[in-house]
This record gives C-alpha cells, sequence and structure tokens, in this order.
C-alpha cells in the first residue's frame, strides 16, 4: 500500500490547507476508514470487521447494518446497539431509523422503539424507506407506490424500472401518479442533499445540473453503489473504488472534478462521511 499513500510532505500541505474528512466504507470485509480532502484521497484503515449491509451517517455519527447487528460509531470504536440483523439504516429529522427481518424501529435515548412492519427494506432516508414491493413513508410506514425500489432520498426513487420524482408530500396512499418518471431504466442508487443530485444506473452515474441529467466524468468504468455529501461529493462502487468530485479552486493543484482510488474491498454496499 506504501506506493500509493500519500507522502507525508503531500499530507502536511493538503491537511493544513484543506479540511480533511473521514468517509467509511461498507462492505463484505467490514467498515473502513478513508481519509480524503481537497480532492486528494489518503490513507485508509479497516475500523471495525463485520459483513456490512448498509451505512449511514448523520450529526458526526456513523451507523452500520450488518448480518448482526446495528452499529454505531464511538469514541472507542463501533459499539452494538441491540438491534439485532439489518438490512438498512438512515437517519431522519429525530434520529437514527433501522430495518431488518419485517421491523423498522427508531432508536432514541439507548432502546429501540418500533415504527412499523415492511419486508424485505433496502433503505432508508429522511422520511422514505425502499423496499422489495415499492416505497413507504415515515414514520408510520404508509405505502406510498412504486415497486422494486433499491434507494430513496429526499423526494427520489431508485427503482427496476426508473427513476423517480414524488409529486408533493400529500396524496392518495399508493397512488403511483404521485411519482413522476425523470430517468427510465433501472436506478440502483440517488443521493441528494438538497441541492446537489446524483442517481447511479448499471452504466453511469449521473448528476442533475439545472434540471438536466448530465453523467459524470469517472476514472473508471464500474458500477457506482452508493453516493454522499460533505464538502465534496463522495461515491463507492461494487468493486471497491473510492470517488471524489471537488470542485477546481478547493483543491491543490486548481484541477478539481473526479478523482478515484482502489480499495481492494470485497462485497461494497454504501459510504458515508462525519
Amino acid at each position: 500500500m506504501s506506493d500509493d499513500v500519500l507522502s507525508l510532505e503531500e499530507k502536511r500541505m493538503y491537511g493544513r490547507t484543506r479540511p480533511e474528512t473521514h468517509a467509511y466504507v461498507a462492505s463484505g470485509l467490514g467498515i473502513t476508514r478513508v481519509e480524503t480532502a481537497g480532492g486528494q484521497i489518503g490513507r485508509f484503515s479497516l475500523e471495525e470487521r463485520c459483513t456490512a449491509r448498509d451505512i449511514a451517517g448523520a450529526n458526526g455519527e456513523i451507523a452500520v447494518a450488518t448480518d448482526d447487528a446495528v452499529l454505531i460509531s464511538t469514541d472507542d470504536g463501533f459499539a452494538p446497539t441491540g438491534f439485532g440483523p439489518a438490512t438498512a439504516v438512515g437517519y431522519d429529522e429525530a434520529g437514527l431509523v433501522a430495518a431488518g427481518e419485517g421491523r423498522v424501529a427508531r432508536y432514541d435515548d439507548g432502546e429501540w422503539w418500533e415504527m412499523g412492519s415492511v419486508a424485505d427494506v433496502r433503505a432508508l432516508s429522511a422520511d422514505l424507506l425502499a423496499a422489495a414491493d415499492g416505497v413507504y413513508g415515515l414514520p408510520g410506514c404508509a405505502y406510498l407506490g412504486l415497486h422494486d425500489a433499491a434507494d430513496v432520498s429526499g423526494p427520489f426513487a431508485a427503482t427496476a424500472d426508473g427513476l423517480y420524482e414524488r409529486d408533493g408530500q400529500e396524496g392518495t396512499v399508493g397512488a403511483r401518479e404521485n411519482w413522476r418518471p425523470v430517468r427510465s431504466g433501472p436506478h440502483g442508487a440517488v443521493a441528494t442533499d438538497g441541492e446537489r443530485v446524483h442517481a447511479a444506473d448499471a452504466d453511469s452515474l449521473v448528476e442533475r445540473v439545472d434540471g438536466d441529467w448530465r453523467e459524470c466524468d469517472l476514472p473508471v468504468r464500474e458500477r457506482v453503489v452508493d453516493v454522499c455529501y460533505g464538502s465534496d461529493t463522495y461515491a463507492i462502487t461494487e468493486a471497491g473504488t473510492f470517488l471524489v468530485d471537488t470542485d477546481d479552486d478547493a483543491t491543490a493543484d486548481g484541477r478539481g472534478g473526479w478523482r478515484g482510488r482502489a480499495l481492494g474491498l470485497p462485497g461494497v454496499v454504501g459510504v458515508a462521511v462525519v
């Protein structure tokens, strides 16, 4: 790994002039931390061995759904929360939500409180839940339509037959007309922070710019499985390449855009930042 790691002088340079971000990648090997700043991708290390199914971050905390438990980051590493096996984790305004084995529950003050029952949950984000039979609304787990949903973020849902945007927050429960198709074909991931929007299909990662979808110029041709946001835009591929997109003026060399680094991780499922 030494040939790929930034030299000490380079790390001093970008560490002094650019804020450093810690990204966490979830995979079949476990939870890997990646150091990145100013478009540079630095050291990475395995923080926790587990079989990760999903990952999310908010308010300085990382949560991970694994085959055995829901883990949250602490000063001493990752600790179990008592949920049991989980397939998805996410954060809304009230805190952490997890799903697994038909359960959907919120973590509050060290305890899990049941919110409803949904089978085969694949993703959680704010007030939406993606499952095999469609999209559900939180906190009440009301069915909101569509089918075979892989991911949700903001008003968007990535499904097996297209990318959809929800028209408003109210409507008849289960009515498909509440969803407007914005891209056709199977989509496996979608992300938005309210300003930036990205979506991934089997062949490309696209970004919505001024109402249009534009393909991102990635340094690899690999399927992107997750995107998240911090000072930059971060993505991870199924093959384990960590990607970062940085503005020109935020880099030490004045050349922004997408950069990548292979992490050599098996079964990658997601990325989150703190």
